[in-house]
């Protein structure tokens, strides 16, 4: 085994970079800290999955690569590494969990995976996909009839859409762990962005309790420090845009007046500022004179103010 091929064995933060390249070749790895803030926390998990924080809500904007890394990369690298595993990948419906199904059993198939994990091979893939040593991966639509066979982690993939917040009671969520073939060791896994205050991010986070949250805006609203061992410590700063080579303020204005200001702020603020309605606010500073709104806000226009003001205050910051 070469170096190189240790590393992705080893190293998930290096497998999903592996991962992207063999899915999606000619295209451009765009890293940024927040995939290695994701990776490093889902193979701490991994490895310890009896310290109480093996059920985990990943909440980000659209477009950042939160289903190839929790719900491709990492269920190819968990088989890879023990083919004995089971997975179970929930999405919005069957078609769209299948889709992923096979994203991760053509990423298993490449000869450049089995040269990686050479223990690891597929028996079976069509409505399922089985492995020499019993482990595999199936997939279900939330609220759909699916089998109720146990498994050793359960990823749910964007469940819900704006269209199907009413479509599924979240209260029968609540017994969702009986999935697990291990309540104390196995991983359950939530990577969706928010729709909404009572969406299924809120249910299990707020109301069932026993999951760990992680929200990443698609800008900082406020100074945070991300501190995962072994070697992430990213400080945010107000205003910092999630990936500057991503996104600019141009875009995320634009999604802004696309979507209005109540659902951009759940769908890419994940839910950490909520535009008032009424009162007071304040508004970026012109030729060194503060200005305020009072009154009555369309959501849309005072969350693009708040940005403004965010916006204003990395200026600042960065020009002293």
């Amino acid at each position: 085994m070469t170096d190189a091929q240790f590393i992705y064995r080893m190293r998930f933060r290096s497998f999903i970079d592996f991962a992207f390249r063999e899915l999606h070749p000619g295209e451009f790895f765009l890293r940024n800290w927040h995939i290695d803030l994701m990776a490093e926390i889902l193979q701490l998990i991994y490895h310890e999955p009896t310290h109480g924080m093996n059920r985990l809500i990943f909440n980000l904007p659209p477009g950042y690569l939160k289903t190839h890394i929790c719900s491709v990369s990492f269920p190819a690298w968990v088989l890879g590494r023990d083919p004995r595993k089971s997975v179970l990948i929930m999405s919005e419906d069957p078609g769209s969990a299948f889709e992923i199904q096979e994203r991760c059993a053509e990423l298993m198939s490449s000869q450049r995976y089995r040269a990686i994990f050479p223990r690891t091979k597929i028996t079976k893939c069509s409505r399922t996909l089985e492995l020499n040593y019993g482990g595999g991966i199936r997939h279900a639509g939330i609220g759909y009839t699916s089998q109720r066979k146990k498994c050793d982690i359960v990823i749910m993939d964007n469940p819900q859409s704006m269209n199907s917040l009413d479509r599924f009671k979240l209260e029968n969520f609540a017994e969702i762990g009986r999935l697990l073939k291990n309540q104390k060791e196995g991983m359950m896994i939530l990577n969706t962005r928010r729709l909404g205050k009572d969406d299924l991010s809120s249910f299990l986070h707020q109301k069932l309790g026993g999951w760990t949250r992680f929200a990443i805006p698609v800008v900082a609203l406020n100074d945070w420090t991300w501190d995962i061992p072994p070697d992430v410590h990213y400080i945010q700063k107000p205003g910092e845009l999630l990936q500057d080579s991503h996104e600019e303020w141009t875009d995320i204005q634009g999604h802004l007046e696309a979507m209005g200001g109540e659902t951009f702020s759940f769908q890419y603020l994940q839910g950490e500022y909520s535009p008032p309605k009424t009162g007071e606010i304040d508004l970026p500073e012109e030729d060194g004179v503060k200005w305020k709104a009072i009154g009555a806000f369309d959501p849309t226009w005072v969350t693009s103010r708040h940005l403004e003001n965010l916006r204003s205050q990395l200026a600042s910051n960065l020009s002293v």
